[in-house]
Order: structure tokens, then C-alpha cells, then sequence
């Protein structure tokens, strides 16, 4: 089902891409922690979506259009996710940050499951997971840093760059 939804995402991102519509997407989340480190269960397809905030309501037509229930939701001064789009086992954030652009700047091509996904390389998605903090977060960040895929000073480098601690490996 998950693999499904990514399957449909992509049908839209890859011609928006393509038109300019939007600058780059990469897959983030429990999905890109699974292509490089051991496979973990999620319940939703993250992806990170470099987009002009004048292209907004097109790609959330555009998703609407291809059959998938999609809504922008925009948080608060303080919220940490200044645009998301939510649709069904979707979770679409909008990039607003320079780690954030960079992330999809930088992404590898992954092949899952027959399909090129543009995908966070490790250093970022931990940059990414330790900016959002949370318990599932940070057991994401040891599973990636186990991996032995990390270049730890191209870590080391984001960290300081993004003023981020890494703590203990």
C-alpha cells in the first residue's frame, strides 16, 4: 500500500519536476531510513519538496487530480513545518530551509522496488532527523550511523554547518 502511494506520488512529482513547477523532491522519513539501513515498519511515505510557495496550489491540484485526497496545511509562527500537504498515506513537506533544499539537491537515485526514487543520502536524512528531534528520530540516527553508509566527515561538516549536535555514536 505504502509502496503504492509512492508509486502514485511520483507519477505527479517526476512531470512537475520535468515542467518547472517544482525545483526537486527527495524521499525522507521511515522509507529512506529503510534504504539504507535495515528495514523498519512506517505508516506513511515522507517526501521533501523543493516547490515555490507560488506553485503550492498547483501541485496540490495536481495530486487531487491523479486521485490522491490531498489538503496544504500551514502551520503557525513557531511551527517548525511551515507548509505541509497531507494526502492519505502521504506527508509532503515543503522545503523552507537551506539543509532542507540541500537535502534534495544532494539526494542519490535508489532504486525501490523497480522505481528510481530520488532519495536523502544518510548524512542529510540524519542532519534531518536530529532537526526534528523526536523518539523515532533518534533511534533512525543510530540505525543510519550503524549502517557503516555515513561519511562521517561529511557529517561532521553538515553538523557544524547546521548547528547540530550529534552527541555520542
Amino acid at each position: 500500500m505504502l509502496l503504492q502511494k509512492l508509486s502514485q506520488a511520483l507519477d505527479v512529482l517526476k512531470p512537475l519536476r520535468d515542467d518547472g513547477r517544482i525545483s526537486g523532491f527527495a524521499l525522507i522519513g521511515g522509507l529512506a531510513v529503510s534504504a539504507w539501513s535495515q528495514p523498519r515498519a512506517t505508516m506513511d511515505v515522507d517526501l521533501l519538496v523543493l516547490v515555490d510557495s507560488s506553485n503550492l496550489n498547483h501541485l496540490v491540484e495536481a495530486l487531487c487530480d491523479a486521485g490522491i485526497n490531498a489538503e496544504l496545511r500551514r502551520g503557525g509562527i513557531d511551527d517548525p513545518v511551515p507548509y505541509l500537504i497531507r494526502a492519505d498515506l502521504l506527508d509532503i513537506i515543503v522545503a523552507t530551509k537551506k539543509y532542507e533544499a540541500e537535502a534534495i539537491e544532494q539526494s542519490i537515485t535508489v532504486n525501490i522496488a523497480g522505481t528510481d526514487i530520488p532519495v536523502a543520502s544518510p548524512e542529510y536524512l540524519i542532519i534531518l532527523k536530529l532537526k526534528a528531534g523526536g523518539p523515532r528520530d533518534l533511534l533512525d540516527v543510530q540505525e543510519l550511523l550503524a549502517s557503516g553508509l555515513v561519511d562521517r566527515a561529511l557529517l561532521a561538516e553538515l553538523a557544524t554547518r547546521y548547528r547540530v549536535e550529534l552527541g555520542q555514536d
